[in-house]
Order: C-alpha cells, then structure tokens, then sequence
C-alpha cells in the first residue's frame, strides 16, 4: 500500500484528487502466520460472487465519505486507460507484478463473439486475463507442477503460475527444498523454514545475485 500512496501523492501534486483503496484491511497476507494460511486469509478477503462496486459503496458510507463510484476497473484496464489518456497510440497494456494479465484495444467490428451495437469509437478493450492460458507447449518443471497440484485452484492460472511474483518465490524454495535434500546444497541439515509454502516472497528471486 505504501507504493500506491507514494504514486497518488505524486498524481495528487498535478492537481488531481485521488483516493487509494485500502484493500487490505489492514491486513496484508503474511506467509509466515502459520495461524492465517492463505485459504483463510482468501475467505475473509476475497470478492468472489459480491456485487464489489456496492461493498465500497457501502464501505464509504461507513466512514461518512460521500463518494459516487462511478467506474471499477482492474489494475490492467486501468493501466490501458491511463496510457491512451495521454496518447491515444497507445494499444496495449501488460501487468507483470504479484500476478499477470494483458488488456488491448480491438476494432469493435473484428470481435465475432459481440453481437451488440457498436461503440462510436469503433473500438473496444479485450480484457485478456492471459493469466489462465495453458497449453502442452508451456515449459512446465517439477516445481511448476507440484506448486499447482498444491495450490488454491489446481489447474487454473497455469501462466500466471509460471511467471507472476506471487509464485516466483515459492518455485524458487522448491527447487531449493531439492537441492538441500538430495545434494546437501546447504549442508548436512535441512531448514524447516524451508519447507513452509510461501516462506519465500516474490521479490526474492529478483533481488538475490548468485
């Protein structure tokens, strides 16, 4: 949350107002709380099946904020929209973060599954949500592998998986846990800590030089 404050102050400085949502509660996922395992931690916070832009409605209302939410993108449609804000050449956006997606912009007219009438821009955002995608030519490993079969939605966000900072870490401590085990990488003795999911954050992998 401390980045997103840091960036609205920096909008806020040309003139803009801005509000940054408190998703978290006040409580940001914490690997290490054995006593608050992530499917936990989901249940209390995730949006699945709730009407999201009537919950920050009413969670305005709570605190006498007297907003209108007049729009709820994800982080991805809201990059696309911020880049053709300042240049309509702008086509596409990527998110490569704690999770991955792709939102671009397409003729209204070339999309086969939109029967509806056509916007007056002629144009229209495909929210991609590439996360998902799969397919036999993905270069899945071992710890590609077990991490899904272990996960939350086995299956599902194979790509994300593969690539996204909310799972760099732990196929890192996986390949790790092997190479302990099988090699004494580290020693004679083993770690608990690696063996606990999750233990390892996703910017690990990013800031650790070998």
């Amino acid at each position: 949350m401390l980045i997103w404050r840091k960036l609205g102050d920096k909008i806020a400085v040309s003139g803009y107002y801005v509000v940054i949502s408190d998703f978290f509660y006040g409580e940001p996922y914490d690997p290490q709380n054995t006593n608050r395992p992530l499917g936990e931690w989901l249940k209390d916070h995730g949006t699945v099946g709730e009407d999201v832009v009537g919950e920050l409605t009413k969670s305005m209302q709570k605190i006498g904020l007297d907003m209108r939410v007049s729009a709820l993108v994800n982080d991805t449609i809201g990059t696309l929209a911020g880049g053709r804000f300042y240049n309509q050449d702008v086509i596409a956006a990527v998110i490569l973060g704690t999770e991955t997606n792709a939102a671009y912009v397409e003729r209204a007219n070339a999309i086969p599954k939109w029967h509806g009438p056509l916007p007056k821009s002629g144009d229209m955002v495909i929210n991609m949500e590439w996360g998902n995608f799969r397919s036999s030519h993905l270069p899945l490993t071992e710890y590609d592998v077990a991490l899904d079969a272990e996960s939350l939605n086995p299956g599902e966000q194979i790509f994300e998986k593969l690539i996204s900072g909310m799972y760099l870490g732990d196929i890192v401590r996986r390949a790790l846990l092997k190479m302990v085990e099988e090699a004494d990488f580290f020693g004679d003795t083993v770690s608990p800590k690696l063996r606990v999911p999750f233990i390892l954050r996703g910017r690990f992998p990013g800031t650790t030089r070998v």
